[in-house]
């Protein structure tokens, strides 16, 4: 019987290759892994045969599997197609996550293993990063690390969320937010009135832009002076807009007074929305914001000690004054459609100087 022959080589580099399946897709096909060796076929066999029982003994101990090659910028990208692209409006989605991720995260962290990355990576992260980013956009950056995380816990990357834990300070200087006074409000209203009406109604509502281009005339309810937020209206990635739902499903039902209802009657009526655009069709937010933008300057023009300000900073006009004639916080959240009670008192309890002078009788 003679020697059996040696084999050769499966690859022109020199290397056995044996593919091994390592696990199954949700609809029951095998998934292949490749291993290499010098020496044999066998020998790649037995690497694979390691592979797998690694694989086994850290489903069963729950410590990390040193088989994971995966990237933060890989996985980053992945859950943004996969976990928000979908669930949120597209201006959301660029602004609050896809931004977020690009220009911040994957610069710092994006060829790092995931499994490689500590909590005092994301702790010396947040410290590069105090002196040039705001609390409000450090936030925005935990929140995206924290879900990028997770869905890699939940997807068995790693077993352990190192951004949950770590926590950061913002050395910028808080930008003071731009708000009407009282005397403002009232010449805005008044110029306003009878010119580009929104902003007067915005100043009476509180409403956000998406909410205000969303309004309906069924949502109205002239006989018991309540108007209804039902959906918001959102920018679509490459044109268009979307309804949503409002922004945190903060649908709510707010009162509006004799004269708002008196001057949304002589309103025409000839849309289904209340503020429709030119072709009585609804408004995008950018062209709406153009508009706006128009309009304040000529406003500024024309009424002395006036300032302009954007559709948030009217929105937040609104909260302010409600706090300085001395409305609760709890009914400031549902009027404006908070997320919680604690959006509320970080914005509004200590926003106005005057108020907390006369909250605490200094004269």
């Amino acid at each position: 019987m003679g020697r059996p022959k040696k084999q050769k080589p499966t690859r022109e580099d020199g290397r056995f290759e044996y593919k091994a399946v390592i696990s199954h897709t949700i609809d029951g096909k095998a998934k292949y892994k490749s291993f290499y060796s010098y020496e044999s076929k066998a020998d790649a066999r037995a690497k694979a045969e390691q592979y797998k029982l690694e694989r086994e003994v850290s489903a069963r101990t729950g410590e990390v599997f040193s088989g994971n090659n995966t990237t933060f910028a890989v996985w980053a990208r992945k859950w943004l197609k996969s976990y928000k692209k979908s669930s949120v409006s597209a201006n959301t989605y660029r602004n609050t996550y896809e931004s977020t991720v690009e220009n911040h995260l994957i610069p710092y962290l994006g060829n790092a293993k995931l499994i490689d990355i500590k909590q005092i990576d994301i702790q010396n992260f947040y410290a590069s990063k105090s002196d040039t980013c705001s609390e409000s956009l450090l936030h925005k950056i935990k929140l995206c690390l924290c879900g990028i995380f997770e869905a890699a816990i939940d997807n068995d990357l790693i077993v352990k969320n190192p951004a949950k834990n770590a926590a950061y300070i913002s050395n910028v200087e808080k930008h003071e937010k731009k708000v009407y006074t009282d005397a403002q409000i009232t010449k805005a209203k008044a110029y306003f009135k009878n010119d580009f009406f929104d902003v007067y109604f915005l100043l009476e509502t509180g409403l956000r832009r998406g909410e205000l281009l969303g309004l309906m005339w069924k949502d109205i309810d002239f006989t018991n002076k309540t108007l209804r937020v039902d959906r918001s209206v959102a920018e679509k990635q490459g044109g268009g807009v979307e309804i949503r739902p409002p922004k945190w499903d903060s649908y709510r039902t707010i009162p509006i007074s004799t004269e708002l209802c008196g001057l949304l009657s002589e309103l025409p009526k000839s849309s289904i929305y209340v503020f429709p655009n030119v072709n009585n069709d609804i408004q995008t937010p950018r062209s709406w914001s153009r508009k706006l933008e128009r309009h304040m300057k000529t406003m500024v023009k024309n009424c002395h000690c006036m300032i302009e300000l954007t559709a948030h900073e009217l929105r937040h006009t609104r909260g302010t004054q409600l706090r300085r004639n001395g409305v609760d916080i709890y009914t400031i959240q549902k009027l404006l459609g908070h997320k919680d009670i604690n959006v509320t008192a970080q914005v509004y309890v200590h926003d106005d100087i005057e108020t907390t002078r006369a909250a605490a009788k200094i004269v």
